[in-house]
């Protein structure tokens, strides 16, 4: 039972979650491991956002946070965790009497399994996007010593302002931004996509130029199982991967 003696509810926010597998996931655990509880999906627009997450964390035991809500929710939160706190990105908020403090999981889902692919350390990288997954993925390539990364997005001006910000915030890493239709070829180590490209979005013409085979491509979009991006990649003799985010 949960805090209020019900059965535990939690959800997962984001703008279109309906299709998400994270629900059969969780409520699969939840039921193996004897845990009174359900996970569900919420979609939220952006517009009310703020008044639908206040409304919902009231009667929800834990929420977890995605595109494009990781760090919009900062403001309505009672305290956030280091990680959270230094990058600007929350993915998780679980309550705690009556507060809710955010945390960020992501990190460990992007380290995790490019060590467990033999990549402990990354020298130049090629990130896709400029939102709450590309913030986890500075912080996690400033623990594997990476210090080139080169941001592609649509929006180069929100791009410039997210390298500022993260250059305030990772000094060692160098910090550059290209359009990602004009991205050009790159040496990178890692190529790792933090936008929904992939599950719906037509990959750029320029993006599937630049991916060779010495390159590893990670994805953090889950459906299709096989990306666009992954599709392209493995094609090309490049090792594949997911970041858990």
């Amino acid at each position: 039972m949960g805090w209020n003696g019900l059965v535990e509810a939690y959800r997962l926010i984001g703008e279109d979650v309906s299709r998400s597998l994270s629900p059969p996931m969780m409520n699969a655990a939840f039921h193996a491991s004897g845990i009174d509880a359900v996970y569900e999906t919420v979609d939220v627009g952006r517009a009310e956002f703020s008044s639908r997450f206040l409304a919902l964390r009231a009667e929800t035991s834990g929420i977890n946070l995605t595109i494009p809500y990781k760090s919009e929710v900062i403001p309505l939160l009672d305290a956030l965790d280091e990680v959270s706190a230094r990058i600007g990105a929350v993915n998780v908020v679980p309550r705690s009497g009556q507060r809710y403090q955010g945390y960020n999981t992501d990190v460990n889902g992007i380290t995790a399994p490019l060590r467990e692919r033999g990549m402990g350390r990354v020298r130049k990288a090629l990130l896709l996007g400029a939102g709450g997954a590309a913030r986890a993925f500075c912080e996690a390539m400033s623990h594997l010593g990476c210090v080139d990364i080169t941001i592609a997005v649509r929006d180069t001006a929100k791009g410039e302002r997210f390298a500022s910000e993260m250059t305030k915030v990772f000094g060692g890493i160098r910090f550059s931004v290209v359009a990602i239709d004009r991205v050009g070829g790159t040496e990178a180590d890692l190529i790792f996509n933090a936008t929904p490209i992939g599950s719906g979005a037509t990959l750029p013409e320029a993006l599937k130029r630049v991916i060779y085979g010495h390159a590893t491509v990670f994805d953090a979009v889950y459906r299709p199982m096989k990306t666009e991006l992954l599709r392209t990649a493995e094609e090309k003799g490049s090792q594949i991967g997911r970041g858990h985010v």
